[in-house]
């Protein structure tokens, strides 16, 4: 009788080795497909997976801003009528917590609260009072007091030009000057160096927003001064502070650096046209132009960030 484990070579030397060699190649495979397929896996699916489960997830939360417990307090302090504290209280946190994720809100806070103050006959401990003499007109107390007759008569609320003999004016002592960034699309208005007020750019040059590379890149920074003031009425003419159009009127503030006077524009959406300048110029709000119309002066400094 013929053994079965000799008919399928098991006791075969040669068929044995011919079955180890099969093994081991096809473990072998195994190995090196298995290794593919990890690499593969490795640096192609999981990068892939990955990325798609980061974009889905929602985003990680920015972690605590330390100044907070600061911004809630200054905040605090508008509850009250003690303007003077509260300007003391975002003063002190904008210059402080300039990366406070709260700055641009304090700085928005606190500007209102300058003009608030500026504007009006609330007293501060740098406001001032002159007292109208025999034969003063607005321009002459204007001189003396080195601010401007719409200034005087936007702050002590005047109806006209006319003055009384021991009429009392309030008015603050100002060194303005003006931030232009094109970059961060707003106009920061400073007095004595220090921050007084921003306002939000709504129109930028069209050589600016154009994206065109010009031949000779223009310089980052640019100088000039006030050189006018122009307020415009209704009817399209310009207007000056003793008419009864000026309150409500568009204004374009001309300096020195070309292309870039500020105009009021009541940007998209509003059925009013932006009054703008023939050679264009950078559009701000209607009542922020305004404002900077009464507050500015004839020579005062303008810097332009491209």
């Amino acid at each position: 009788m013929v053994d079965p484990g000799y008919l399928i070579g098991l006791d075969n030397p040669c068929m044995g080795a011919f079955l180890a060699k099969t093994l081991f190649i096809l473990l072998l495979a195994a190995v090196i497909v298995g290794t593919a397929a990890y690499f593969t896996w490795d640096l192609f699916i999981r990068p892939e997976r990955e990325l798609v489960q980061e974009k889905s997830a929602p985003p990680t939360p920015p972690p605590p801003d330390p100044a907070l417990p600061e911004f809630n307090k200054a905040m605090e302090t508008l509850k009250g009528d003690d303007l003077l504290a509260a300007r003391d209280a975002f003063t002190k946190f904008v210059e402080q917590n300039p990366r406070s994720s709260k700055v641009e809100e304090a700085k928005d806070r606190l500007g209102k609260i300058n003009t608030d103050l500026f504007l009006s006959t609330h007293p501060t401990p740098e406001k001032q009072v002159y007292v109208v003499r025999p034969n003063d007109v607005l321009n002459k107390v204007a001189r003396i007091t080195k601010t401007t007759p719409e200034l005087l008569m936007r702050t002590n609320k005047l109806s006209g030009t006319m003055l009384r003999i021991g009429q009392q004016l309030y008015y603050t002592p100002a060194e303005f000057s003006l931030v232009i960034s094109k970059k961060d699309k707003k106009v920061t208005l400073l007095n004595h160096g220090k921050f007084f007020k921003q306002y939000p750019i709504t129109t930028l040059p069209v050589s600016h927003t154009a994206g065109k590379k010009a031949s000779t890149p223009p310089p980052k920074v640019l100088q000039g001064k006030v050189v006018e003031k122009i307020a415009w009425g209704s009817g399209g003419s310009r207007v000056t502070f003793s008419d009864k159009e000026f309150a409500e009127a568009t204004f374009w503030i001309s300096h020195t650096v070309a292309g870039h006077t500020l105009y009021s524009d009541p940007g998209p959406g509003s059925p009013a046209k932006a009054n703008k300048p023939p050679a264009g110029g950078i559009g701000i709000a209607p009542e922020a132009a305004s404002e900077l119309g009464v507050l500015l002066s004839k020579g005062n400094p303008v810097i332009v960030e491209n």
